[in-house]
């Protein structure tokens, strides 16, 4: 599908409308069912003209779900799924529970996954554990085990059950012990005046659900990593597919409507990359890993913190069993991966992805660390990492950010398109908030700022050398300083051109992660933020 037809994008538009036209329950005329291959077919380029004809496509989606109802087409697995929990188009996944606990602390000394389920009354975790447990079981029916295992899956697993265990105590500081690390403070996720009107936003970058949000990840990240190499409409679809990690993350805040768009594009998506599949445009590892990661954060996504108003506020560690630990699974990356694997024509190892995991989980949780203090996310790997001295902490997180990030884009031509796409979503998102982290914070009163190794021993050299064939837009690109509102309108016009879209990205990365920069977001001990908080439960 070449990026310059836009017939893909129509066709994926017009399979969406009519999935959600044909409700699930229809009957179809057994005689008439299609065949596996007379629906891949279709799916061929030259063959893409016929499904916006609005019957073919609704006597083909009658079809597909037959023949998956049917235990007649593989989602992922080896064998066809068995049950609704491991059959990605079926399952309607809403992991909201009605729990009332406190949640899992304090945390005894030594304690085990094992002992803490047995004194567990959360229902969210109870319900992950259950899930878990069912799916792996089952796992024959989802996962090519190749860059997702059932490990992978009991480790994160684990990871959040025991996130709030081993309390440290509170950290020094090159100025000594400091209160203030109790009270740290952080623009909430509200619209802020330097973000796009909603509706001319939802105009340049449109979705289905129409939440900001959640555009903000399918444009500045998922799609952005295909950097305009592959068509529109497909790259779309990889965006949609996996919208069971939307609802996982921000289903208390949707209202019904909207969760309900969310499941149903999500399903129609995974179909239509699914027939994808079955023609030979996408493979079988690019299909079988959507789903696998796909049914993995659906599982953790039942996950719920019911601790954080018996917890202490400020900056302190926990247990943390290292990079990139859940963030394997949890960023869910891979949708990246997808969409940089089929642009470029190349896969990624194992051992790939998990250096890119391990990049992404350093930019992601350091652009993040004064958010995520505030509203006590210990799901944030840097916050539970915190040991020792701070201020040496932080400088060497920077340094080892710069260093992987380099590594991961020298390592291959996807990982470098993901990490830049990443990068750019940290710096467009409006819940990430880095504009108002950086107009909003003073150097404090504290004392003299401390010297950081991250500014000159070289680490920030080694990311402009593995960017250099990137290009760069210049002072027309992104940057820290330019308004999202801006950088909105910027972005719409150059990610028109595969050359000007993927300089677009690198300029992302080099401006994002300037060590100065990231020291100013991060830097809790010499630089404080005064804006206004606002609402810091607020979700959009």
């Amino acid at each position: 599908m070449p990026a310059a037809n836009h017939l893909g994008l129509n066709v994926y538009h017009a399979w969406v409308n009519s999935w959600l036209s044909v409700w699930p329950d229809d009957l179809c005329d057994i005689e008439s069912v299609m065949t596996i291959e007379e629906m891949a077919s279709f799916f061929q380029e030259k063959n893409l003209h016929h499904l916006l004809v609005d019957d073919k496509l609704k006597h083909i989606i009658t079809s597909f779900r037959y023949r998956v109802g049917a235990k007649e087409i593989l989602l992922g697995g080896s064998v066809p799924p068995s049950c609704d929990e491991t059959n990605i188009l079926t399952q309607r996944y809403d992991p909201r529970t009605d729990c009332s606990c406190k949640g899992l602390y304090p945390v005894p000394n030594g304690a085990s996954v094992e002992r803490l389920l047995q004194q567990n009354e959360c229902l969210a975790v109870k319900k992950m554990v259950e899930m878990a447990t069912l799916v792996n079981e089952k796992e024959s029916e989802w996962n090519p085990r190749d860059l997702f295992t059932a490990d992978h899956l009991r480790d994160a697993m684990a990871e959040y059950i025991l996130c709030n265990s081993e309390e440290q105590p509170r950290p020094e500081t090159c100025l000594g012990p400091m209160p203030s690390l109790d009270d740290i403070q952080a623009p909430d996720r509200r619209p802020n005046t330097c973000d796009t009107e909603l509706s001319i936003y939802n105009q340049l970058y449109p979705t289905n659900e129409q939440i900001k949000l959640l555009a903000d990840s399918k444009y500045f990240f998922a799609i952005a990593c295909g950097a305009g190499f592959l068509d529109e409409g497909l790259a779309k679809a990889i965006s949609d597919a996996p919208n069971n990690i939307l609802i996982a993350d921000y289903c208390e805040a949707a209202d019904e409507r909207s969760l309900f768009l969310l499941q149903e594009v999500g399903a129609a998506a995974i179909a239509f990359l699914k027939l994808c599949n079955l023609a030979e445009v996408i493979s079988d590892w690019h299909f079988d890993n959507i789903v696998a990661v796909t049914i993995q954060f659906c599982v953790l996504g039942y996950y719920r913190d019911h601790s954080r108003s018996q917890r202490p506020s400020g900056i302190y560690g926990s247990h943390m069993t290292g990079m990139p630990s859940h963030r394997y699974i949890d960023l869910a990356i891979y949708v990246g991966v997808m969409n940089a694997s089929i642009a470029i024509g190349e896969e990624i190892t194992r051992e790939q992805y998990t250096i890119l995991a391990e990049a992404s989980c350093y930019i992601n949780d350091l652009i993040d660390f004064r958010s995520d203090a505030i509203r006590k996310l210990r799901e944030n790997v840097v916050l539970r990492g915190i040991r020792g001295n701070l201020c040496k902490y932080l400088d060497g997180l920077i340094s080892s950010c710069l260093q992987l990030s380099a590594k991961a884009i020298k390592s291959s031509p996807v990982s470098a398109l993901v990490v830049i796409g990443f990068t750019n979503w940290a710096l467009m998102s409006s819940h990430h908030k880095v504009y108002e982290l950086l107009h909003g914070v003073r150097e404090g009163k504290y004392g003299a700022t401390c010297e950081y190794a991250s500014a000159s021993n070289g680490s920030y050299q080694q990311l402009l050398e593995a960017l250099a064939g990137y290009g760069t837009l210049g002072e027309n690109g992104p940057s820290v300083f330019k308004r999202r509102a801006d950088m909105d309108l910027l972005y719409y016009g150059y990610r028109t051109s595969p050359q000007t879209h993927k300089a677009w990205l690198a300029d992302s990365a080099r401006s994002l992660l300037e060590p100065v920069t990231l020291r100013k977001i991060i830097d809790v001990v010499h630089f404080e933020w005064l804006g206004q908080t606002g609402d810091i439960e607020y979700c959009p």
